[in-house]
């Protein structure tokens, strides 16, 4: 996984959701407007999957309580000087997300993988009270080539 900064937010908003099921879907909305605002459209594709990994992630691993109890998860969507965006998810779990192997006929198991293939670059960072973590990926404008 590559490193790539930003210098400093130009911009940012935040989303609280339940984790619960509808969460993936309120998160993938959220995102697709908040870009189309800041004109970023040509990411949405990206953004949108990532988004949706994340949330579904924080939904089925980032759960510490029980499913009868409302739980939290937070995005965060921010844009710096130089144009990259980044995709924040907090959970309440203490644990980083693990990739997994999953054969050709399983129906999960590929979040992760997709992650790493849309961002330009992930990471997470675990509190340090230990109240949970965050996951952060990292686009970043791909350059158009010229017509010949």
């Amino acid at each position: 996984m590559s490193h790539i900064g930003s210098s400093g937010r130009r911009a940012a908003v935040t989303l609280t959701l339940n984790s619960d099921d509808l969460a993936p879907r309120a998160a993938r909305s959220f995102t697709r407007k908040v870009l189309t605002d800041w004109g970023f459209d040509e990411l949405a594709d990206r953004a949108l999957l990532i988004v949706s990994e994340l949330t579904t992630n924080a939904r089925h691993h980032g759960r510490t309580k029980p499913e009868s109890e409302a739980e939290l998860i937070t995005l965060t969507l921010a844009v710096a000087q130089d144009g990259v965006v980044d995709i924040e998810l907090a959970d309440n779990s203490p644990e980083p997300p693990t990739p997994r192997i999953s054969g050709p006929g399983a129906v999960d198991g590929r979040g992760l993988l997709l992650i790493s293939a849309e961002a330009d670059a992930w990471t997470v960072r675990l509190n340090e009270d230990g109240s949970g973590k965050t996951v952060r990926a990292v686009l970043a404008r791909r350059p158009v080539a010229a017509a010949l």
